[in-house]
């Protein structure tokens, strides 16, 4: 007796996930290079200043190559959304066949692109960057594999039982409601650390520490300079300064500097 396959609708349900992931995952990358650094509602990254550095570590400073090398980067990512939203588009037309080669030429495009990406890592030696290119390599080849092999690969031997879900979305809805609760506690409690000054605690002769939260922007830190100043007219800041992080003891302080001050003239 053959074991049961995927059926047609859940197969394509499946490849429609895929297409679908890969089609916003460059979208995004491509957005990210048109957008440029962070705005309203969108909080991206500078590649031209991540590219600029790489090169200028290298020896290469010029602006026109890091243009260069964010162009190439660019061009692969543009392409490899244009094949993946075509096969997307395809298969939403029941194009079997067409949608089978451009998710090809999509994933051919990406394994180039984050091999492009992996051999600047290793020139430039950014070893995270490398992993994570490294990851999104192999998760390229395994959606390729998964999408190909589709028909292939063995159904699970119960089809969908309602009766069998019942407790499991009731678990799920219990816990998404306290960890909402949870979310909404916290930010009532805690969220005012990221505007309200904060106070110095004296450490030392004309020394004092300040507990720097991880919400506290740079309104808190101005803040409490200010509040600084008001509660200690007799002393005026000498400079300030940061511990290295291995020395926080792991508090979940985002960082702690050190006011220096002397007495005031």
């Amino acid at each position: 007796m053959s074991e049961p396959r995927f059926s047609l609708s859940q197969a394509s349900l499946l490849r429609h996930g895929i297409l679908g992931y890969w089609t916003i995952f460059w979208l995004f990358n491509v957005l990210d290079k048109i957008i440029g650094g962070a705005h309203f509602l969108w909080v991206g990254r500078d590649r031209f200043a991540q590219f600029q550095k790489y090169f200028a570590s290298a020896g290469l400073e010029a602006a026109w190559v890091a243009n260069a090398g964010l162009m190439v980067a660019g061009a692969l990512e543009v392409f490899a959304l244009v094949f993946f939203a075509g096969a997307w588009w395809h298969l939403a037309q029941k194009r079997r066949e067409a949608a089978h080669s451009w998710c090809l030429m999509g994933i051919v495009l990406t394994m180039l692109t984050f091999t492009f990406f992996s051999i600047g890592d290793h020139l430039f030696g950014d070893r995270f960057e490398l992993l994570e290119h490294t990851l999104f390599w192999f998760v390229t080849l395994l959606s390729w594999v998964l999408y190909h092999r589709m028909d292939d690969l063995p159904a699970p031997e119960h089809g969908w039982n309602r009766n069998e879900w019942w407790p499991g979305a009731a678990m799920a809805a219990v816990l998404i409601a306290v960890t909402t609760l949870s979310i909404f506690s916290y930010n009532r409690d805690h969220f005012d650390r990221r505007t309200s000054a904060l106070t110095a605690q004296e450490v030392g002769d004309h020394l004092y520490k300040v507990s720097f939260p991880f919400l506290g922007g740079s309104s808190v830190f101005e803040g409490t300079l200010a509040k600084f100043k008001s509660e200690h007219p007799n002393e005026s800041i000498r400079h300030i300064y940061t511990v290295p992080k291995p020395l926080r003891l792991k508090k979940a302080d985002a960082l702690i500097f050190y006011i220096a001050t002397e007495d005031a003239p």
